[in-house]
């Protein structure tokens, strides 16, 4: 039996900007809008609870960690509730409303009202964050079936939009703060989250037509999905090894920076915590020439797979570790290295994220059995929550139980095995995942043909 949404009949495909089809620009814009309002609000909240309810610095941080990993826990509840359910697009519109309530009451001085606001932005952000990609995917499977190239660009470019309303309202929001207090800065999330409710809303009759299945599977079908999620599982276990070394710049990185380098750049003192900026800028910077880059290799004939990309990444990641090693071994009191230094960390392991999330999010879409994709992307997020977790243990060594060379020098040898491990996952990965992912495309493919069918019968 099978049960779709009231618009079941499939869309005419739309001609599109740039070869895009028109949806894509809603997602665009709706994503840039919703993560403008979720980093912009993240970027003050932590300083909120400590000036105005009287957290203590640690009460603080505490309470940002429930709510991020939250955030990324509930995108599992999201892709089950949307792939077996209600669908994306009523997912992402429903529960747009709680994540608004949530910026609304954010700003109300009370303890009581922050962990309501929490729970609403938490429950808004953590259920439809798989499904936007998802639904964009599905959105270029139906009107630009096989056109693999180009649904890789979409994806990149929805990266690059997370990052430009992560960049533009981490650093706009607390300037706004600072000349007009916390009550009229949430007012700015919280008008962003309307934008984007609205614009999701109106897009979609550009999307793709959902089909809901609840038909019983066979014991076949059953035993192909979980061997594909198990591989799957295998590089999402990888991944998380990446997350626990990203994340950690926001920790040690930071503490390193004021502890042990000269924060003079150019004549300026610079804040320790200021340098965290630097990663959204250069993924606005460095996503354009990358993702050319790729399609300049594949016009060349060159076969780049996601898990070459993605193994590129674990690479580079572990230049970064090395590098950071270097760094804690040339710095002294009498003489610190230059913060500089660790700005080119930072180039390298942006450039690692690009090859490693970006790609990752859209493998976790194409690999994943169609009934299960916002599930599957729900658990590509986890990989952040899982990396943050592995963390506790490993950043609580820094300087107190090992010294910054030491401890940098310990993660460069985890990436080095990690980057083993991964060459192996990926081999078995691909040679398992091949027929079954061509399998997909093929009936992807097909349903795409069968779709201006279904609209003529109507």
């Amino acid at each position: 039996m099978n049960n779709s949404n009231n618009n079941a009949a499939a869309k005419p495909v739309s001609s599109g900007i740039l070869g895009h089809p028109i949806g894509f620009w809603f997602f665009f814009w709706g994503e840039l809008a919703e993560r403008s309002s979720y980093y912009g609000m993240r970027a003050i909240l932590a300083l909120y609870m400590v000036d105005k309810l009287g957290f203590t610095r640690g009460e603080s941080s505490a309470a940002m960690s429930t709510f991020i990993a939250a955030c990324y826990l509930l995108p599992l509840v999201g892709g089950y509730l949307a792939d077996r359910f209600f669908g994306k697009y009523w997912i992402i519109v429903g529960f747009s409303i709680p994540y608004i309530l949530g910026h609304f009451i954010l700003g109300i001085e009370d303890v009581v009202f922050l962990w309501i606001a929490l729970a609403l932005l938490a429950m808004g952000s953590g259920v439809i964050k798989p499904n936007i990609s998802t639904l964009m995917g599905m959105t270029y499977d139906q009107q630009r079936p096989g056109q693999d190239k180009l649904r890789s660009d979409a994806f990149a470019m929805f990266y690059f939009a997370i990052n430009l309303g992560a960049f533009a309202s981490s650093f706009a929001m607390p300037l706004i703060r600072d000349q007009h207090g916390y009550a009229i800065a949430f007012m700015f999330p919280t008008i962003l989250m309307v934008f984007a409710f609205a614009i999701f809303a109106l897009g979609k009759r550009f999307y793709a037509v959902e089909v809901i299945r609840r038909e019983p599977k066979t014991p076949q079908e059953r035993k192909d999905q979980l061997l594909v999620l198990g591989r799957l599982g295998a590089i999402f276990l990888v991944v998380m090894f990446f997350w626990s070394i990203f994340d950690q710049s926001a920790s040690t990185w930071t503490l390193f920076a004021n502890d042990h380098l000269d924060l003079n750049v150019f004549g300026n003192e610079i804040p320790a915590d200021m340098i965290q900026s630097v990663n959204p800028l250069l993924i606005i910077l460095l996503l354009p020439p990358i993702t050319i880059l790729w399609r300049v290799l594949g016009a060349l004939g060159f076969n780049i797979r996601p898990t070459d990309k993605m193994m590129l990444g674990f690479l580079l990641t572990t230049l970064t570790m090395g590098l950071m090693t270097m760094v804690a071994a040339i710095t002294t009191e009498q003489a610190k290295a230059s913060v500089l230094w660790e700005v080119l960390a930072y180039i390298i392991i942006t450039t690692a994220e690009i090859c490693i999330s970006v790609t990752g999010l859209e493998l976790a879409y194409v690999a994943a059995p169609k009934s299960m994709k916002s599930f599957v992307t729900a658990c590509w997020l986890l990989t952040v929550f899982f990396g943050n977790f592995i963390n506790i243990p490993i950043t609580g060594m820094y300087n107190d139980v090992l010294p910054p060379l030491t401890f940098f020098a310990m993660l460069t040898g985890m990436m080095v095995v990690v980057c083993i491990v991964f060459f192996f996952v990926a081999r078995w990965f691909n040679r398992a995942s091949a027929k079954w992912m061509a399998e997909q495309s093929q009936e992807v493919e097909s349903e795409a043909e069968l779709a201006p069918q279904a609209t003529a019968a109507q």
